[in-house]
């Protein structure tokens, strides 16, 4: 089985960018670890052509929680039929917006690239537009990284 871990990070977004700094860590690890970047499509063309079985995904969405809380949860896109709803999920991409969240909504509207998905992920504690983490998004991005290690493990060991 291939386990694929992905990391997806916004460098003008401050600790938005978390996902990238995980990703580095991840790769001078040794383990198997790319970065998306790009439109939805891009990403998603990416990870097909990597062909993973299960798919890790690691960056920061903002969604109103504690800043700097991790979690860490199986992905299952629900679908979405309507025409107008998928274009209002892909438009922040393709208007240039690079991030986990615009790439999780691209799977409920494009046929996801592997046969699981999850996701670990961390509130930015500074998301601000900045180039560059701040001291609590440094810490963030490595308790990204140790988690994305124990669920690699864990699913590829099973």
């Amino acid at each position: 089985m291939r386990v694929l871990l992905a990391y997806v990070g916004y460098i003008l977004g401050g600790d938005l960018a978390v996902g990238i700094e995980a990703g580095h860590i991840l790769e001078r690890e040794g383990l198997p670890a790319i970065e998306l970047s790009g439109d939805v499509f891009a990403m998603i063309d990416d990870l097909r052509k990597a062909a993973p079985d299960v798919l890790i995904l690691i960056g920061a969405v903002k969604r109103g929680r504690q800043p700097g809380t991790l979690e860490v949860y199986k992905y299952v896109p629900q679908r979405v039929e309507d025409p107008l709803e998928a274009n209002d999920l892909l438009r922040p991409s393709l208007e240039g917006r690079i991030s986990l969240e615009d790439l999780l909504a691209g799977f409920r509207v494009v046929d996801p690239p592997a046969r699981e998905i999850y996701v670990v992920e961390c509130e930015p504690p500074h998301p601000d537009p900045v180039v560059g983490l701040s001291p609590e998004g440094e810490e963030c991005a490595k308790r990204l990284a140790e988690k994305a290690v124990e669920l690699y493990n864990y699913v590829r060991d099973r």
